[in-house]
Formats: structure tokens, sequence, C-alpha cells
């Protein structure tokens, strides 16, 4: 029923109309001098055929703003059991829902104050306006870090170990690229970033992790015919090199592994095709992480001898190849020197749990020691520095600064 005082609601075809008496007659009601007012009166009435109830209001900032008039895909990513959050080509957002004080009209086709205004009227107009849909509550965003904790896992599960084993691996553990995408809530700048972590071969358009085995096998198939040739660092042929190694190494883990160990240099070969050059450090790395996997805990000139013997003439092992691999500490109950593996891609992916285990290794270290294990959690302004100052206590000995525990002794 109508409220006592107001004018009775006309019908027109079944829809329910003021007119302009009664739009005249509410404003008396009210007390509003009807000269006050523009001359176009908008009577809202809520959809009963056509309304919608599959939209959400959603906040954004200017990056997604951007993104969207851009025409960039914007997206929500994750499963069925993962709260939702939304990615860009560069950022990911937290959504949560949140309550709205007043309710939100969706009206289409309304007429905003200057289009409400005639010039030339002589009397008030009505005209019917539909409401789409009534807003309680909205979605806002917030950045937040990607959440790829199971990126590790997800790319184990089909590792590639050689084409002998390929007939056990389960097709549904297979990702392409479009479904990590879906699957991974991260966008697509730091999916790719975290891809790097690990060497990746893409295999029928699949994307494969090769497993530590076969990388190890292969680098040193391909380490010592580059011994053999007596080749300069920076004149590696690799077609000469994959043709040599086509029966013991498959091409698309060859060319991922060349990827990732060498690059293309300045000097070319008499047909105009480039000639590499192996990278130095990671060749050398790679040759100590074999080394640590055998033996994690070595003495420091046993390990140096064993490592100068297994890496090519051309290259030169040296401690600091070892950031991020293992670390120099001295065994006091022994009284020598050790070296003892400690892989970062090993560590938790939350800095409150890597620092904790880093100072259960051991108490105190130097910017130098700790840096290659906190380096990708930097961010913008939050440089290294920045994190070991907000999330470590500094100390002085004998005029070099240490690091430690931020409630420890």
């Amino acid at each position: 029923m109508e409220p006592v005082g107001l004018p009775q609601v006309k019908s027109v075809d079944g829809r329910d109309v003021r007119t302009k008496e009664d739009a005249c007659q509410i404003l008396e009601l009210a007390t509003i001098k009807e000269s006050d007012l523009n001359p176009v009166t908008q009577c809202l009435y809520p959809m009963q055929e056509d309304k919608v109830d599959d939209l959400i209001l959603l906040e954004v900032d200017k990056h997604i703003l951007k993104a969207l008039s851009e025409g960039d895909t914007v997206s929500f990513r994750g499963n069925k059991h993962d709260d939702a959050m939304l990615c860009t080509k560069d950022r990911t957002y937290e959504v949560k829902e949140a309550e709205i004080s007043n309710s939100w009209l969706l009206v289409p086709n309304l007429k905003l104050s200057k289009t409400t205004r005639t010039e030339d009227a002589i009397e008030r107009t009505t005209e019917r306006r539909d409401i789409k849909k009534i807003f309680n509550s909205y979605y806002e965003v917030k950045e937040t870090k990607p959440n790829l904790a199971n990126l590790s896992t997800i790319l184990g599960s089909s590792s590639f170990n050689g084409l002998e084993y390929e007939s056990m691996i389960d097709p549904s553990t297979l990702y392409t690229w479009e479904r990590l995408q879906g699957e991974l809530q991260a966008s697509d700048c730091e999916l790719k970033r975290a891809l790097t972590d690990f060497l990746i071969a893409d295999i029928d358009g699949y994307l494969r992790r090769i497993s530590f085995d076969v990388e190890a096998r292969s680098l040193n198939l391909m380490l010592d015919y580059f011994g053999e040739q007596s080749w300069q660092i920076d004149e590696v042929d690799k077609e000469s090199t994959y043709e040599c190694l086509k029966e013991l190494i498959y091409e698309p883990v060859f060319n991922s592994i060349f990827e990732s160990y060498a690059e293309v240099n300045t000097n070319v070969k008499d047909d105009g095709s480039p000639l590499y050059k192996y990278n130095e450090e990671k060749c050398c790395a790679m040759i100590a992480k074999i080394l640590l996997a055998a033996s994690p805990t070595t003495e420091y000139k046993e390990f140096m001898e064993t490592w100068n013997i297994g890496t090519p003439e051309k290259m030169q092992p040296k401690e600091e190849y070892l950031c991020g691999l293992a670390l120099v500490t001295y065994n006091a109950s022994k009284m020598q020197k050790e070296v003892i593996s400690c892989p970062e891609v090993d560590l938790p992916n939350n800095i409150h749990d890597r620092l904790n285990e880093l100072f259960q290794i051991k108490a105190k270290w130097t910017a130098e020691e700790i840096t290659p294990y906190i380096v990708r959690f930097t961010k913008d302004t939050m440089n290294a520095n920045a994190l070991l100052t907000k999330y470590t206590r500094c100390s002085t000995k004998n005029g070099i600064k240490y690091y430690g525990s931020k409630h420890g002794k």
C-alpha cells in the first residue's frame, strides 16, 4: 500500500508510473518549492524483468584502471578452493568484500543534473527509470605478493628425468603456460620471473622442469666436449655441440640448458652464424652444486681442489661463485675451514621463516654473506639493506657489521 497522504500510483501497460501531478503533490508534501528543482522528474522503479544478478562492484586503483583503459588483461586467478586474487600483467591483488552503508542503485540511462535542465520547459515532466540492480556491498582490492607457494610442487610432479621415463608421467600433471596462468595467483611478469628459478624446457607445448640429474649430466657432457675442442670460452659452437651430443641429450633439453649457461658472443663463424660464450660463474656454480649434492660438508682445501679438477681448463672456480649455494665457515671443534651446502632455492619463501632458518644455520652474517639469500624479497625502495634494517639486528665486531636475529641475544 502507498503511504498515507501520497498519491496513488497509476498502472499503464501493467507497469506502475507516476504522473507529473503525482510528482508535484509529493514536492508539496515535502515542502519543496518546485521552482527550486529542474523541470524533469525521474521516477525509479525496480525491474521486474531482465534484472541482473551477476554483476558486482569492484574498486580499482590507478594501475588496474590503466590496464583496463589500454586493453591489457585483467583477470581473477586461482582454483575453486583459493581466495580470489586479481591479476594484471605485472601486479597481484587480494580481493575482499566490503559493505556499503547506503545502498547503491544501478540505473541505465539515468540523466544527471545538467541533462534535466531545459531552458524552454513550461511545466514539469516525468520519466520512468528502471533499477537494474541494488548493491549493498562491493569488492575492494589491495596489492599483495603473488601466491607461488605451489609452483615448485606443480613443476616437480612432471619433471623431465629422461625420455626413458616419459611413459611414467601422468598427463594430468602436465602444465601449459595457459594452465599455469589460470591456476597460479600471480601476474604474468611475476610468474615468468618465478619460472627463472627453475630450468624449464618446452616439451610438446608443456612447461617441464628439467631434473637436477638430467641438468648435471647434460652440462657435464657439454663442458667435456668444450674441453675436447680446445675452444676459448667465448668461441663455443652451439650447432657443433648439439650435433655431437644429439644422441645423448634430448633437443628441447639441450636448447634450454644451452640458453641458460651460454650467451651470444660478438664472434661469428666463417658463415656468419653466431658463436657463444659460456657463463663461467654459472657453469662453475653448477659443478659446485654437483659436488655439494654428493658431500654437503667438505673440508675447504679438499673442496676447492676437487672443484678445480672438475671444471674445464678455460674456467677458474672462485669462492664468490658459491654465493647462494654454500657457506664457507670455520669449524672450531675440528679446527678447519669447511664448505657447507646451503642452497637458496631450498629455503622458505616467507622472509620471516627464511631468516629464522638462516640464523639457525649461523647466528651472525655479514651483509655480503646474507644478501644472496634475501635478494628475492627486494622490491622498489626495499633493497637488501632496507630488509636487513627492518628484519634483523645489527652489531659490530672488529669494525665489521654483522646481522643476527632481531629477537636473539
